[in-house]
C-alpha cells in the first residue's frame, strides 16, 4: 500500500511540474487558458486514475480513446477528399461555364467543352487544356429541326482555320493557357 501511494504521489508531482513547464513556456494570450484547461484536465486524470484502478481493479485505458480517435480521424481525411474533389469538380465546372458564356458572346454555340486542370501544389487550378466543340450560330431565324438518334446537326456553317485561330488567341490570353493545349473541332 506505501508503494502504491508512493508511486501515486510521485506520478502527481511530475505531472504538476510537468505543467508549470509548459505554462511558463506558452505565450499569454487567447490559446494560454485552453491549454490551462488540458493541463488540468491531465493533472485530473492523472490524480484520480490510481485511485479507480485501486477501486475497480479495471486499468483505464487512454488507448482504447486514441483508437476511437484515429478512426473518427481517418473518416474525416476520407471526407476530406471527397470536399476537394467536389471542390475541384465546382471549379471546372465553373471555368466551362464561363468559357462556354464568352464563346456564346463571340456568336458561337458550344456543343462540347472538356477543361484539365493541374493538381500538383505548385500549380494547381492552371488550365492546362481547354477542349472545344462549337459551331457558328445562324444568323436570323434558325430552322427547327427533328432528329431521331445521336444524328448531328448538318446544315451548321464550318469554322475557318483562322477564327479558331483568334478563338485559340483569346482563350489562351484569358486563361493563361497555350495555344497548342487550345483544341477545338477536332
Amino acid at each position: 500500500m506505501v508503494a502504491w501511494l508512493n508511486s501515486w504521489m510521485k506520478g502527481i508531482i511530475i505531472a504538476v511540474i510537468i505543467s508549470i513547464i509548459i505554462e511558463m513556456l506558452v505565450p499569454n494570450g487567447n490559446i494560454k487558458k485552453y491549454i490551462k484547461t488540458v493541463i488540468g484536465i491531465y493533472i485530473m486524470f492523472v490524480i484520480i486514475s490510481p485511485i479507480i484502478t485501486k477501486i475497480t481493479g479495471k486499468e483505464i485505458s487512454i488507448e482504447k480513446y486514441i483508437d476511437s480517435q484515429t478512426k473518427k480521424y481517418k473518416s474525416f481525411e476520407t471526407t476530406t477528399i471527397d470536399t476537394n474533389y467536389y471542390i475541384k469538380e465546382t471549379y471546372v465546372e465553373n471555368i466551362q461555364n464561363e468559357i462556354t458564356k464568352e464563346i456564346q458572346e463571340k456568336e458561337y454555340i458550344v456543343n462540347k467543352i472538356q477543361i484539365d486542370i493541374e493538381e500538383n501544389e505548385e500549380n494547381y487550378g492552371q488550365i492546362k487544356k481547354i477542349e472545344l466543340n462549337i459551331s457558328k450560330k445562324n444568323k436570323g431565324i434558325e430552322p427547327i429541326e427533328i432528329s431521331i438518334g445521336d444524328t448531328e446537326q448538318e446544315n451548321k456553317e464550318e469554322i475557318t482555320e483562322q477564327e479558331k485561330n483568334d478563338l485559340k488567341s483569346f482563350l489562351s490570353e484569358t486563361y493563361g493557357t497555350e495555344k497548342q493545349d487550345i483544341i477545338i473541332n477536332e
